[in-house]
């Protein structure tokens, strides 16, 4: 067998189970092919496992380690990674742990991991130079209606529907344990980050429609129109621009 097949089989037996390398693998009375191939079959999974830890510390301390270990080990099984950076790898967690629990905890679970999911993504994403509020100075009171933003990279936007951000904050910020998890009403998150920190925070409905709306290309005379008055929409982009979120205008 040339080199080339014998590592394709290889990665077969690895992410498939397929077993056509064990004909080229030597076994001895201690050691069988099986045995062999197990080792590296399952320290692939096991480096998996610790990879994802990394990536959802949250969800393995609501989960526990062992339950996690477990959850996450049939996760690797079913959805052996397809990416070159392990840091690619564990976007279809949460819509695994949607699928595999029951009750409050599924949909909780589910929303915890999306939430450190996006915290990983703000953090990994592109640099981009912030633009300061002073930076509109020159803008003429007629152009304003037609203005529009363009946004940080490192942005991400965030609904979910239930009490996973207490859960965030019991295992990443040392706050107090949830008694447990919890259905609300869908919240509206906004993710960001500035220099090496993430930062998050709950958005109102207004701001909500006015930040979507913004980041699908509307201008600020369409986005700022349905809010109650000019001051707020004036407030609104003041703290755009203070959080760093704002990287181009036009």
């Amino acid at each position: 067998m040339k080199l080339a097949q014998l590592q394709s089989a290889f990665q077969a037996h690895v992410l498939h189970g397929e077993e056509a390398i064990a004909h080229d693998i030597v076994a001895d009375a201690r050691r069988p092919a099986s045995m062999r191939l197990g080792v590296y079959t399952d320290a692939y999974g096991a480096r998996l496992v610790e990879v994802l830890a990394e990536t959802f510390p949250a969800v393995q301390a609501a989960l526990g380690t062992g339950p996690f270990a477990r959850q996450v080990g049939d996760f690797v099984r079913r959805h052996p990674s397809r990416f070159r950076s392990a840091r690619d790898y564990g976007a279809q967690l949460p819509a695994w742990l949607a699928a595999g629990l029951t009750g409050p905890r599924a949909q909780g679970l589910s929303d915890l991991a999306r939430f450190e999911w996006a915290v990983a993504g703000a953090f990994d994403a592109a640099d981009a130079v912030a633009l300061k509020a002073e930076s509109l100075a020159g803008v003429e009171p007629a152009e304003w209606p037609q203005l529009r933003f363009g946004f940080s990279p490192t942005l991400r936007r965030l609904s979910v529907s239930s009490n996973c951000v207490a859960w965030w904050k019991f295992a990443c910020a040392g706050q107090p344990r949830p008694p447990r998890w919890r259905s609300t009403c869908l919240q509206q998150w906004l993710l960001w980050r500035q220099d090496l920190a993430v930062f998050y925070r709950r958005l109102s409905r207004a701001e909500t429609a006015a930040l979507d709306a913004a980041l699908a290309g509307h201008s600020f005379g369409q986005w700022c129109e349905p809010l109650s008055h000019p001051a707020a929409a004036a407030a609104m982009l003041r703290g755009w621009f203070d959080a760093g979120l704002i990287v181009r205008t036009g």
